[in-house]
């Protein structure tokens, strides 16, 4: 099956969501675990610190409450960074190459220390 190439803001309100969504857990996922170092290096607007201020200061949320507020709160901030990674979705709002892998080829690109 051929790429579709569809960006963020080309998809229909319904697959805009589910792409935020399925980004939104995500984000979680490395924000409570091995860390955002690709999306530091992508993100030149600050949606970094908007999130994770979000995210620090909801701290006793569950993962679904952060999800659903992330959503909510801080949707134009997931979508400003979806820009800047420049990543494509299938119609339904699925990434292309789905998140984990699309990260693992990011830090494989990334330049190394000493």
């Amino acid at each position: 099956m051929a790429a579709s190439n569809t960006t963020i803001d080309q998809l229909n309100e319904t697959a805009q969501h589910t792409a935020l969504e399925t980004f939104a857990k995500f984000y979680l996922d490395r924000f409570f675990g091995a860390g955002l170092d690709v999306f530091s290096q992508i993100d030149t607007q600050g949606n970094l610190a908007d999130i994770n201020h979000y995210l620090l200061d909801n701290q006793p949320l569950t993962r679904e409450e952060l999800t659903a507020g992330l959503l909510t709160n801080r949707s134009g901030n997931l979508l400003d960074l979806l820009k800047q990674v420049k990543v494509t979705f299938n119609a339904q709002g699925a990434p292309e190459t789905p998140w984990n892998d699309w990260y693992a080829d990011q830090i494989d690109g990334l330049p190394q220390g000493l």
